[in-house]
């Protein structure tokens, strides 16, 4: 859907995707990759986008959409289980972590923060936040890998 928007937005503003990824300093393989839905931007880039289309980023993707699709490919189908084992499972999880990690993880999926932001507060490098969201959720993956839901 994300990618299907930005083509749009693209095309409506008369640029090719070439002329798109000069704007971003990215490559135009990228920019393909994000409207084929095979890559997502990171949510730094939507803003770019949104100020190279005059739009809202909501227009291209709502944040908690953003947030959710970045956490998802690393959740089970969870559909037909009841939220309270659910939550359960994922404050079992969060109890593994260290209180940094779970600190990160939570501030992040749960109160939507920005990576930048959690950075300052840490006082640690954007990279070093990706870098632990990246090995919380494949933890996460793990975990309910190992457990059954």
């Amino acid at each position: 859907m994300t990618g299907h928007k930005i083509a749009m937005l693209r095309t409506q503003a008369n640029l090719t995707q070439e002329q798109l990824a000069e704007k971003l300093y990215v490559t135009r393989e990228l920019v393909s990759k994000w409207e084929t839905g095979k890559r997502n931007p990171d949510y730094k880039t939507i803003v770019k986008l949104a100020e190279i289309f005059s739009v809202d980023t909501d227009e291209i993707i709502n944040h908690n959409e953003f947030l959710f699709s970045e956490l998802s490919e690393f959740l089970p189908d969870i559909s037909n289980y009841k939220s309270e084992k659910i939550k359960e499972l994922l404050n079992s999880f969060l109890e593994t972590l260290n209180i940094r990690d779970r600190s990160v993880f939570i501030r992040r999926y749960y109160f939507s923060e920005e990576i930048s932001d959690i950075a300052k507060e840490y006082n640690i490098k954007e990279s070093n936040v990706r870098t632990i969201l990246m090995r919380t959720r494949k933890k996460l993956k793990k975990y309910f890998q190992e457990v059954e839901i």
